[in-house]
């Protein structure tokens, strides 16, 4: 025979009682029940726990060091049931998201931290990468979710769309075409600081300036957004971004956003993905912190 939880439960409770049948009343067992539960617990342990007197049952030394294991087993348990619990009701757990650079950097990485604040029982991880990169990971189950800013090319994702972004040109305000509504001629003179080669925001952004009708002649190439931001922002030459990754400076007046002929450029959803039957309550909390209603 092996030790049960059922016999430390029982164990514990004449512990606390100090009789059997007041122990079987706070079991809602049988005083029988009870009485056989601690005679196999002895049994197994091939020693006697406590010590019967008139006033009823006191531990003997090998009870104190049972009672210690059988605190220590059931608040483990415990434990264990209420984090298990907790997930099953989305309270706890491990989230695992995933993002193109432009959500990932400029979105998530602001909602992450606040959804923290008020769910601090719940592990969140962020990974970003390109949205083909990160669409292959949901697929595989690698990530519980994704935002990326194409709809998934892969069959058996679920999508829809969640905010909206649009690529935009920005300069530094102190730059000489921030300061009046510029011509082709002078943005195509322009130095312009661009996105890494292959990469969906450069190769978006090219074919933006020309349907503007800008042709880029000078250009230098950085691989991150803030590093982009930072050179533009020191008046060296302009760029095109989302405005997702620039609001903050464009609303502080750090950039400026540079109006080509009034020419806008089209709203560009991002996409939350998913996989239908891994949605689960912890999911869903963190889509409701984002005010995303999925739909059918």
């Amino acid at each position: 025979m092996r030790v049960t939880l059922k016999q430390l439960t029982v164990f514990k409770a004449i512990c606390e009682q100090g009789q059997i049948s007041k122990a079987a009343k706070q079991l809602h067992l049988s005083v029988p029940a009870v009485s056989m539960s601690l005679k196999e617990l002895e049994t197994t342990l091939d020693t006697k726990l406590f010590v019967r007197g008139a006033s009823g049952l006191t531990l003997n030394p090998a009870g104190q060091v049972a009672l210690t294991y059988a605190n220590t087993i059931l608040q483990q348990v415990g434990e264990l049931e209420r984090s298990f619990a907790a997930q099953a009701i989305g309270h706890s757990g491990t989230l695992t998201i995933g993002a193109n650079k432009t959500c990932g950097n400029y979105v998530l990485s602001r909602k992450l931290p606040h959804f923290k604040q008020y769910n601090p029982a719940i592990n969140t991880r962020l990974r970003i990468g390109s949205s083909a990169a990160i669409e292959q990971l949901v697929l595989d189950n690698e990530l519980d979710m994704a935002f990326i800013g194409t709809p998934p090319t892969q069959l058996g994702l679920s999508y829809q769309p969640w905010l909206s972004d649009r690529l935009c040109v920005v300069a530094s305000p102190e730059h000489k075409l921030a300061k009046r509504i510029p011509n082709l001629d002078e943005l195509s003179a322009a130095t312009w600081v661009l996105d890494e080669e292959e990469s969906a925001t450069r190769t978006e952004s090219l074919l933006l300036l020309r349907e503007m009708g800008v042709t880029v002649n000078d250009e230098m190439v950085m691989n991150t957004m803030g590093a982009i931001k930072r050179a533009v922002g020191t008046g060296l030459g302009l760029s095109v971004l989302p405005l997702l990754a620039v609001d903050a400076e464009l609303e502080r007046g750090d950039l400026r956003e540079i109006q080509v002929g009034g020419y806008q450029a089209p709203a560009r959803p991002i996409y939350l993905i998913y996989k239908k039957e891994r949605m689960a309550p912890l999911l869903e909390r963190f889509l409701e912190h984002c005010g995303i209603v999925l739909e059918g």
